[in-house]
């Protein structure tokens, strides 16, 4: 470890003795809260002896404050102007005469209302008395000149107009040609044109990540990694012994769900920085074969799945999703939990619900304004089942699985297609998992596979409703059939997130060369 005799990385934190746990910085480009990965990876690394500080953002004022046993960092991303596409600047020669911006237009468009107010007040109080001082301009010619104002304003809006119609064309041809040409030229180092997002995050979160001074940094997730590579490589460059170790929650080439320069920017961001890491992590064994693949890495990430909190009798009881729903034992009850998105194929649980009576569906998601959680609600609705249809908040990453317990199975009904769908084994299999529920899953690869291994669910073909009704009408035949496999107390044990945490454990250990003391064995 770096520092002078005595002490470790002595900074603005103040010196830390020898013998001193290790300090790790955790890094996320998110506001920390609904990320259920890291917070247990934070607390359990802290728990194991390491002094923890997890580094994220948020949208208003810096926060710092201590929850459970972690130090928690939230930085405020600084406020910058986006450079202008190719697309954009191109336009502005089509379209000259329009406005910066649609405010602004509308302000102009309101401006032409209050003249004409002016203009017809002054008509009415013609000849009525009062004084109008020395700037008295004769009626014909304010009209005239109100008649100008008009059409100048008028064009100008126009284009305004033509200028959006045409900015969301389509067509990206000059997107296409823009990101080629500076891909030519810049190679791998092309994100700093293509995601403006990463160096604004950059721009918040290193001066923090380095004020902190830590030994390891924990890079979770695509953002993170080059802007914690680059926050590592100047802290040796000044004398530090930092380490540094990647976290891969996803195939970042797989995200085709991205705007295409986000895309490209963010895979050769990945693909520049992830060789600069001691050690690699990642969510699932095919994913850590196709990262080894793809960029050559002498070592095989470790997999730390994405596994829940084992049951802790101790936490207060956090109700039922029957009970919150008002219903019986007797009344079927399904459950999804989590992110709602297009790509997930909500519609189709929805849609199966429709032609199963008496199925009612409990969703436990947080997305009230996005447009597609509408169309879901709506849909229901339309279909007129939503009294069938439950839409409840998030409950604690802790508390999940005994909350969910109650129903009589979990349905995850994932698009096939996508890579990142087909290599992953997501939290909701292992929530489902420990809530001892049978599951209704789609057949992309890896979930499919699991659940025909275990026999604790039905595997539907993606897209077919049929399949996904006859699904859910079997294991509604007899749910307890598909409960045998959670008998195996070894599975159940192996799919917590008390045992994946020691991989992470042993990569620290290993990596700074010291074992801290857990916290529940110190005086």
């Amino acid at each position: 470890m770096s520092g002078a005799a005595g002490t470790r990385n002595t900074g603005p934190l103040g010196p830390r003795p020898e013998g001193a746990p290790g300090r790790v910085v955790m890094v996320v480009a998110n506001q920390i809260d609904g990320d259920s990965r890291v917070q247990k990876s934070a607390q359990s690394m802290a728990e194991h002896g390491w002094e923890v500080h997890l580094v994220g953002l948020t949208t208003t004022k810096h926060q710092h404050y201590r929850q459970g046993d972690v130090e928690y960092h939230k930085i405020q991303v600084p406020k910058m102007n986006a450079p202008k596409s190719l697309r954009n600047r191109l336009s502005r020669l089509r379209y000259p005469l329009a406005y910066p911006s649609s405010l602004r237009a509308n302000h102009r468009q309101t401006r032409i209302k209050v003249e004409r107010i002016e203009l017809e007040a002054s008509r009415d109080e013609a000849g009525r008395g009062g004084r109008d001082g020395l700037l008295r301009v004769p009626r014909p010619a304010r009209r005239l000149g109100r008649k100008v104002q008009r059409f100048w304003i008028g064009r100008r809006i126009d284009q305004t107009r033509a200028r959006a119609r045409s900015l969301e064309d389509d067509d990206r041809f000059l997107d296409r040609l823009s990101r080629r040409w500076w891909v030519m030229l810049l190679g791998d180092r092309v994100w700093r044109k293509l995601d403006f997002d990463a160096i604004r995050i950059e721009a918040a979160l290193r001066p923090e990540i380095m004020r902190l001074e830590p030994d390891l940094v924990h890079a979770h997730d695509m953002i993170p990694v080059g802007l914690c590579a680059r926050a590592v490589l100047a802290m040796r460059r000044k004398g530090s012994d930092v380490k540094f170790l990647y976290d891969a929650h996803e195939f970042v080439p797989g995200c085709d769900s991205l705007p295409a320069n986000r895309l490209e920017g963010m895979t050769r961001y990945e693909r520049r920085y992830m060789p600069y890491a001691d050690a690699v992590v990642t969510v699932s064994g095919p994913l850590a074969e196709l990262l080894q693949e793809r960029h050559g890495l002498p070592r095989l990430p470790t997999v730390v799945l994405n596994a829940p909190l084992a049951a802790d009798a101790s936490r207060p009881d956090p109700g039922n999703v029957r009970a919150t729903c008002g219903l019986d034992a007797e009344t079927p009850l399904a459950v999804y939990s989590g992110w709602v998105a297009p790509e997930r194929k909500i519609e189709t649980i929805i849609e199966a619900a429709r032609l199963i009576p008496e199925l009612h569906v409990a969703f436990l998601t947080s997305r009230p304004n996005d447009p597609y959680f509408k169309s879901l609600v709506a849909l229901g609705e339309e279909y007129g089942i939503d009294d069938r249809l439950h839409w409840l908040d998030y409950v604690a990453y802790a508390d999940l699985p005994r909350y969910l317990s109650t129903a009589d199975m979990g349905i995850h009904p994932m698009e096939t297609g996508p890579i990142n769908h087909e290599i992953a084994l997501p939290n909701k299999f292992f929530e489902y998992s420990h809530a001892r529920l049978p599951l209704v899953v789609s057949d992309v690869k890896t979930m499919a596979a699991e659940v025909r291994r275990l026999g604790n669910g039905e595997v539907f073909t993606s897209g077919d409703l049929g399949s996904l009704v006859a699904a859910i009408e079997k294991v509604l035949v007899d749910p307890d059939a598909y409960r045998v496999s959670y008998q195996d107390e070894a599975l159940m044990a192996e799919y917590t997130w008390e045992r994946q945490a020691v991989h992470y454990q042993r990569l620290y250990e290993e990596l700074l060369g010291m074992t801290p003391t857990p916290l529940a064995e110190r005086a």
